[in-house]
């Protein structure tokens, strides 16, 4: 498993690359759907073959869920819901790249930002509350990616409706989020590159100086986390006991 997960993030690599030098949507679904893959193997490893399982379809269907209810009750921020077409009598979604791209790219969002927030979470060492910690961070960095400045204006309309999305998906599955100790490093890295390579690239190339300052300041923050984890490994060899 990790053989094939290292082989397909080599692919997601070379397929964004490309994606900045074409405006071709199909190296960028490929990406989503590459990355998708990766992050729902990653999610298995770390949580288990059930509950792994069981977060990702969630993750798949909540989030489109919520956004239609909220979109039929006229909640302010929720006029065009991503999957338009769906209706109580029945779903009329065309196949197309589009629509699959969206289907993946959501729940893509989710998982890697979860194990971004379960990275920050442990290397704080939040025992109370952790479960809490875990869902709150996860729903800012996923908002993050539609947070943007429109003609010197800053636009939080997504911002705060995906915000809230995220917050009652990852309230209601909280519970599913019980991680493995024993995971391969690769696992729990993988999604948390994922998540800053397709959010630096997508502000790239929009030229968006938001969004490209967010990514420095998340890679600079993820580089931090990792020297500390380094440090503390180091520490434990020299001192074992």
């Amino acid at each position: 498993m990790k053989n094939l997960n290292i082989i397909l993030f080599i692919f997601f690599v070379l397929f964004l690359i490309l994606t900045i030098f074409s405006f071709d949507p199909l190296p960028l679904f490929l990406v989503i759907f590459l990355a998708f893959l990766i992050c729902l193997i990653c999610l298995i490893s770390y949580l288990g073959t059930d509950r792994g399982i069981f977060a990702a379809l969630a993750l798949i269907c909540l989030p489109f869920l919520l956004e239609y209810l909220f979109y039929k009750f006229n909640l302010p921020f929720f006029e065009t819901p991503l999957i338009r077409y769906l209706t109580t009598w029945g779903l009329d979604l065309p196949i197309t790249l589009t629509n699959l791209f969206t289907v993946f790219s959501v729940p893509l969002l989710f998982i890697s930002a979860l194990f971004f927030a379960q990275k920050i979470k442990l290397l704080a060492n939040i025992k109370n509350y952790h479960k809490t910690f875990l869902f709150l961070v996860t729903a800012i960095l996923i908002s993050l990616n539609w947070l943007m400045f429109s003609q010197n204006q800053l636009v939080y309309n997504n911002f705060l409706k995906w915000l809230l999305v995220a917050l009652i998906t990852n309230a209601l599955i909280v519970r599913f989020y019980k991680f493995k100790a024993q995971t391969a490093e690769i696992y729990k890295e993988m999604p948390i590159i994922i998540y800053l390579a397709i959010y630096g690239t997508s502000a790239l190339k929009r030229l968006d100086s938001l969004n490209l300052t967010i990514t420095a300041l998340l890679t600079l923050f993820y580089l931090i986390l990792l020297y500390n984890e380094f440090k503390i490994k180091k520490l434990k060899i020299n001192w074992p006991f």
